[in-house]
């Protein structure tokens, strides 16, 4: 690589652009302005961006374009993340490419449009306005002490509080009164009557409890008592003049996040024999059942801050159990019911074992030979069954082997072109062809309608109709040929598929819901060749509005290791549509189908899959974080014993 700071020397070198805070309050993106020095027609950037509510999981890469930018579907309750990538396309030699600056033009909230640029800042001068120091002080009005004329000690005591004091959560309780025992002289019942957020409190040398959990007889544990100092003025202040510290209070530091109760108080032997703070000893918080709340919402306050190891860890303990265990992997070689992936597997399906190899990596074992079953059989039903919502994204994985049995047919030529009723576009052709409805075709030669057509209806054995719209009827040397279709997964019963992804020689069909993808694989000069493996990851995003379609071949096919070889996957296609709304499908089933190809390593993952990480997934046999999973499938066959009958 050849990137210093912001600026790039080498073709291909690219520029990853973050925001340090995110985007509030955003409705729309109108565009945007940025500034590159060193940029002309023979030197210039390729700009994309993608962008995240969470800067967790982002969308896919797509063009840096105003377009773009304004079809962002945005929530103004969400904070909008963005990221932009720089990679130099052309430069000459001796010439270098700085990236400056870039803004946005937004809609906000409240109706207005705004610029709002982005620019590299804290770079460690010392004039930089980034590197200004704030001191929040709890709103407390700060004594400054060159001010007073007489060195009052009280008063010196608060200025140390309010300048050095913690912001802590005070928890006041009293005793209540039903509940008092003249004979043991105690009161058995508290309640909670007051709390603050502002209380500032010291910690002797500022020796904050350690951090090391500790281990007990009755296991794990936090350090268990230490001192801090509260000022009398500053809780006068708080909670009224006369009133002190007493033990069953608690406080929570926000700063460290734990509760603490107070545990012992006493007075300080200060200045003069007068006593201007507390001493108060704390030990960890427990909840008491003798404690009762007069304002319920400060019940659900501690609630909220305080829970038990089960509640934290609970969900983290199973998601790391099942990421150990992986029962979707391991679980799979039994029969019938003890195939905890696969409800269905038919009995003439050939489960074939062969190692796929990216160079000296094994991706996978085992494959499903579609081809041996008929067509659009099913070949494997999955015990999941969800589909896919209005807010969830999904992202499949899986690699496929063509088999073609005449890929490609012989041109066609067509004689006219009309309109159907319905207003589609229909051909009229010069002899018969063996099309079906559903059909997919490649045409040439006419103005509006080259690439690759699905077929609708077939009219006549000389006449169909395409699912596109009529538009003109203008040709030159008009022609179709027929491509062969693969269409190894569904999410379908057996009436309805509302979810189908179909591959051909040149292209790629995905129907979801009401709507059909069709992804041109010519227009990269791709074509899927018979019997060489490729690894698909379509990503499906309701979140970001897109369909994502990423192909990716083996270095090499061989299992021996050399220093050079990687475990890296060539990406040779990648394209990201607009679903143009959100799309739900239920209520069917998720199903592999006989047709003219190898299958095996299907995934289904509850979020998209980012094109960095991709070919790390792709090349893992034993998938490492299968709890971000819904379903794996390795194409592992069935343990099948003999019955014995008599064992005698």
């Amino acid at each position: 690589m050849a990137v210093t700071g912001n600026t790039v020397t080498a073709v291909g070198d690219s520029l990853l652009i973050s925001l340090s805070s995110p985007y509030k309050n955003i409705v729309s993106v109108q565009g945007y302005v940025d500034v590159v020095e060193g940029e002309d027609t023979a030197n210039y950037f390729i700009k994309e961006f993608r962008w995240s509510k969470d800067n967790a999981v982002y969308s896919d890469f797509v063009d840096l374009t105003d377009t773009n930018l304004q079809n962002l579907l945005l929530d103004p309750t969400q904070p909008f993340w963005i990221q932009y990538k720089y990679t130099c396309a052309a430069l000459e030699s001796g010439h270098s490419l700085t990236f400056v600056s870039i803004s946005l033009e937004v809609e906000t909230s409240a109706g207005t449009i705004e610029q709002m640029p982005q620019y590299d800042c804290c770079n460690g001068n010392s004039n930089d306005p980034c590197a200004n120091l704030v001191i929040d002080c709890c709103g407390a009005d700060v004594w400054d002490p060159y001010a007073v004329q007489n060195n009052n000690y009280n008063q010196l005591s608060q200025v140390v509080s309010d300048l050095f004091g913690f912001c802590v959560t005070y928890y006041k309780t009293a005793a209540d009164q039903r509940s008092k025992d003249v004979i043991l002289k105690e009161y058995s019942l508290f309640n909670v009557i007051d709390s603050t957020n502002n209380l500032k409190i010291l910690i002797p040398d500022n020796e904050l409890p350690t951090k090391d959990i500790q281990f007990g007889p009755l296991g794990l544990d936090i350090p268990v008592i230490f001192e801090v100092h509260i000022v009398k003025t500053e809780f006068e202040r708080v909670f009224g003049k006369g009133s002190r510290p007493e033990m069953r209070d608690y406080l929570y530091f926000p700063k460290m996040n734990r509760m603490y109760e107070v545990n012992s108080i006493a007075e300080s032997d200060d200045f003069m024999y007068q006593s201007s703070y507390w001493r108060a000893t704390l030990t960890v918080y427990q909840e008491r059942t003798n404690i009762s709340y007069s304002d319920v919402n400060i019940e659900e306050e501690v609630s909220a801050l305080v829970s038990n190891l089960d509640t934290v860890f609970g969900e983290e303990t199973q998601l790391q159990e099942t990421q150990v265990r992986k029962p979707d992997q391991y679980k799979t070689i039994g029969t019938g019911s003890n195939d905890y992936v696969r409800r269905i597997l038919d009995k003439k399906l050939i489960i074939k074992s062969e190692k796929i190899y990216n160079n000296y990596t094994i991706v996978a074992k085992y494959i499903y030979e579609l081809s041996s079953l008929i067509k659009n059989t099913i070949a494997v039903e999955y015990r999941y069954e969800n589909g896919i919502t209005v807010t969830d994204n999904r992202a499949f994985t899986f690699w496929v082997r063509p088999k073609y049995v005449n890929a490609l047919s012989t041109n066609i030529s067509i004689t006219s072109i009309s309109s159907t009723s319905q207003g589609l576009a229909q051909f009229t052709i010069a002899s018969t062809a063996s099309l079906t409805t559903g059909s997919i075709i490649r045409i040439s030669g006419t103005q509006d309608y080259n690439g690759i057509q699905i077929v609708k209806d077939i009219i006549s054995v000389t006449e169909f109709s395409i699912e596109k719209d009529f538009v003109t009827s203008i040709f030159t040397n008009p022609r179709f040929r027929i491509e062969k279709e693969v269409t190894p997964f569904v999410y379908a019963t057996n009436t309805t598929t509302p979810f189908s992804f179909t591959y051909t020689p040149s292209s790629v069909i995905v129907k979801f819901a009401t709507k059909t993808y069709i992804f041109d694989l010519s227009a990269s000069s791709l074509l899927l060749g018979e019997s060489n493996w490729y690894a698909f990851v379509l990503n499906i995003s309701n979140e970001f509005n897109q369909m994502s379609l990423f192909i990716w071949e083996s270095t090499s096919r061989t299992g021996i290791a050399s220093a050079s070889m990687t475990s890296e996957l060539n990406n040779i296609y990648q394209e990201t549509k607009v679903l143009g709304g959100t799309f739900s499908v239920s209520n069917s089933k998720w199903r592999l189908l006989g047709s003219s190809g190898d299958f095996t390593n299907f995934r289904i993952f509850k979020d998209p899959i980012q094109i960095e990480q991709q070919s790390l997934i792709l090349s893992q046999y034993v998938v490492k974080d299968n709890q971000l999973s819904v379903l794996i499938d390795n194409a592992s066959p069935e343990l099948r014993l003999p019955t014995v009958n008599n064992p005698r």
